[in-house]
């Protein structure tokens, strides 16, 4: 853990808490005596969080506008004293179109948020992690990112690059802030109870994948539904990265681990026919009969 002495000072920042993963790494965060910025694009929808622990500031972030961004620093640095601890970049956006259908203007607004917002981020607090790391409280980025940066989920290729894109982003960037005592974790999540599939699989009346839509969509709300709830997911992940050494990376939800050695330690061509096979695009092939 981090020095029990400074707990009650540690500050966390943790966006996108109005539900799911950030909610809960809010509480979790917030009952171990943390101090948390908690954010949301809606500022009323943390009131749930505010009423519930004094130690939660809640504050507005518009992910998907990076000129703010410098605005909402300034704005934490006002309310936590100028200190930042751990900067957790949780908030995202699903976008779930295949390659052949998805609109290159949704991709943009996607990794607008997934990505360019968190290395934004990364940039701003930078300087009070460092300090953090100097006085020794801490200095850790914690990046909450996703199986689909190895796993080929279909129906979600602009998902699945962003999440890709942030890993190795996250890899570099652990390297690169290492001399000045900055911790960089990923925390690889699997399946979570979430609403992040709120919006659906985008298909034109004339997609080609329509005969697996169903397929498709009963397999990804299945997983949602029975994924690892949230509260546990984070107690989990908060005991990983409150360590003094927390691990680079922390595979963490339902399915984590077995799709992880799936990927990482079995040969890729029976990797690409499980997804081949899980995915029944084989269906796709009789439907051009």
């Amino acid at each position: 853990m981090m020095p029990a002495h400074s707990n009650t000072k540690t500050v966390a920042v943790v966006t996108g808490c109005s539900s799911g993963i950030g909610q809960g790494l809010a509480e979790v965060l917030a009952a171990r005596g943390l101090t948390v910025v908690a954010t949301a694009r809606k500022v009323e929808s943390l009131a749930h969080l505010t009423k519930k622990h004094d130690n939660i500031i809640a504050l507005p972030l518009e992910l998907g506008d990076l000129h703010s961004l410098a605005s909402f620093r300034d704005a934490v640095a006002k309310r936590t004293g100028g200190r930042v601890d751990i900067l957790i970049n949780n908030a995202g956006t699903h976008y779930a179109a295949t390659a052949a259908d998805l609109e290159i203007a949704e991709a943009e607004k996607l990794f607008t948020i997934n990505v360019f917002a968190v290395m934004r981020l990364c940039q701003l607090f930078l300087p009070m992690l460092r300090e953090s790391a100097s006085e020794g409280r801490g200095g850790r980025i914690v990046q909450i990112g996703s199986v689909t940066r190895n796993v080929p989920v279909v129906w979600q290729s602009v998902y699945n690059a962003s999440k890709a894109a942030l890993s190795q982003y996250t890899n570099t960037l652990r390297l690169e802030v290492k001399p000045f005592g900055v911790s960089v974790t990923e925390v690889v999540t699997g399946y979570v109870q979430s609403n992040i599939l709120h919006h659906g699989l985008v298909a034109p009346p004339d997609s080609l994948y329509l005969p697996i839509k169903a397929d498709t969509e009963r397999m990804k709300y299945e997983g949602n539904r029975t994924g690892m709830p949230a509260r546990l997911y984070a107690e989990s992940v908060v005991d990983k990265i409150l360590r003094p050494k927390p691990s680079s990376e922390i595979w963490e939800g339902k399915l984590a681990w077995m799709l992880g050695f799936l990927v990482n330690f079995c040969p890729s061509w029976f990797s690409r026919w499980v997804f081949y096979r899980s995915f029944k695009l084989d269906k796709l092939k009789v439907s051009r009969r």
